[in-house]
């Protein structure tokens, strides 16, 4: 049995006389010790996901439909108490910018030391030992100052190591990470994910990891999944979906990449826009931009099949791999 299982997840909005649907009949599970990412453009719904699984969408937003079954609990069906028990203890979030994070007027130790007896009967000195061990393992150097240190006087790179120590304080079997390494420069990028991976794998904590960075997923996922308009148009082992992709986006995402372009010529671009989820379009949703739509996309909304060891949304996907 999967660690954490979604079975038909919808997230809706409402409207003065509709719904916005925000999350449309998503499905995917994660092992222990399973490294996922969700990839897609702004808009297309990874966040969401990721706020729907802890419980965090902001009212009047809420699930529609759908079951989140961690561990053998019905996530969606607990009260806010119980839920409380869930965040940070057993599953942690880490969001792409540590300073809405952390607090800036309390020091690192503070936060840490708080975080833990919010969830476990220890004393001061052992709660501080414990924090010291984690600034450790996040290869932060001098941790015994840093737990004294604010958040303002470390760099933006020792900002996110603390934010991954404070997820790793109490154990998770679950880490979801939200662009962790958008605010970063490309060397601290690099070293950041290359730690979530040692700690997942020493750890066997499983880890969504939430980017438009297809480069990144390559590197560090072992299966993803590609989000459309809400929906998931592509699923499958990381490696196979970039060598082989089957959707008409996926393929154009990776086209997108400035490695696939020649030296002195434009990016490759995907035409057009996503689509707001107030007006999706009727079908599959990209079919506005996609080269190979015809009038059965225009009308009939593809579902989320089998194809070559993985899963896809196209009308047309045997034709395009």
């Amino acid at each position: 049995m999967a660690l954490l299982e979604v079975r038909g997840l919808e997230v809706e909005f409402p409207l003065r006389a509709s719904k916005l649907k925000a999350l449309r009949g998503i499905d995917f599970t994660l092992d222990a010790g399973e490294r996922l990412g969700i990839v897609g453009e702004s808009g297309a719904g990874k966040s969401m996901a990721a706020y729907a699984i802890l419980n965090l969408i902001s009212e009047p937003g809420r699930i529609g439909a759908g079951e989140i079954v961690f561990d053998g609990q019905v996530l969606n069906e607990l009260s806010n108490e119980e839920m409380r028990h869930i965040r940070g203890n057993r599953i942690a979030m880490i969001f792409q910018d540590p300073m809405m994070t952390l607090n800036p007027v309390l020091t690192v130790g503070t936060q840490m030391v708080e975080c833990l007896q919010a969830h476990r009967t220890i004393s001061d000195k052992d709660a501080k030992a414990l924090a010291i061990q984690k600034l450790r393992e996040v290869a932060i150097p001098s941790p015994d100052k840093r737990f004294d240190a604010y958040p303002h006087e470390l760099s933006g790179g020792l900002r996110q190591r603390v934010v991954i120590a404070i997820a790793l304080l109490l154990d998770p079997a679950i880490i979801i990470a939200d662009e962790p390494t958008t605010a970063l420069d490309v060397t601290i990028q690099a070293e950041i994910m290359g730690l979530m991976m040692e700690l997942c794998d020493n750890h066997q904590v499983g880890l969504i990891l939430i980017t438009h960075d297809l480069a990144v997923v390559s590197d560090v996922t072992q299966r993803m999944l590609v989000m459309y308009a809400g929906r998931v148009v592509e699923e499958g082992d990381t490696q196979e979906v970039i060598a082989n992709p089957s959707h008409p986006y996926t393929k154009g995402l990776l086209q997108a990449l400035p490695q696939k372009n020649e030296a002195g010529r434009p990016l490759n671009q995907i035409p057009g826009t996503m689509p707001s989820l107030a007006d999706v379009p009727p079908g599959c949703a990209y079919n506005p931009r996609c080269d190979h739509a015809d009038d059965r996309c225009r009308q009939e909304l593809p579902e989320l099949r089998a194809l070559n060891g993985g899963k896809v949304a196209c009308h047309h996907a045997e034709k395009l791999t």
